[in-house]
């Protein structure tokens, strides 16, 4: 009965250790997708943030040639803006 009770723990040992490299193995596989999931994120990331960077410098220099070719169109249209925001605010 020795016999059959230590084969039975061994297969019993064999089969914990199987499971046990199952579970490592899926979840290294799963840390792994993760990982690169990560990765491609961060990739996307970069792109997008060059891309505003572009998008805001454009935007700059746009409003820069405008301020300096109109400037009192500016003035003009700051105080017409302030009036308003001081009217309304009046009323409350």
């Amino acid at each position: 009965m020795s016999k059959s009770n230590s084969a039975e723990k061994r297969n019993h040992q064999s089969d914990k250790e199987t499971i046990s490299r199952r579970v490592a193995e899926e979840l290294h596989e799963r840390i792994d997708q993760a990982a690169d999931r990560g990765d491609e994120f961060e990739r996307k990331m970069h792109e997008r943030s060059a891309e505003v960077q572009d998008k805001a410098r454009n935007l700059k220099g746009g409003i820069s040639r405008i301020v300096h070719d109109n400037p009192w169109a500016l003035v003009g249209g700051s105080v017409a803006l302030g009036i308003l925001i001081g009217s309304l605010a009046s009323r409350r």
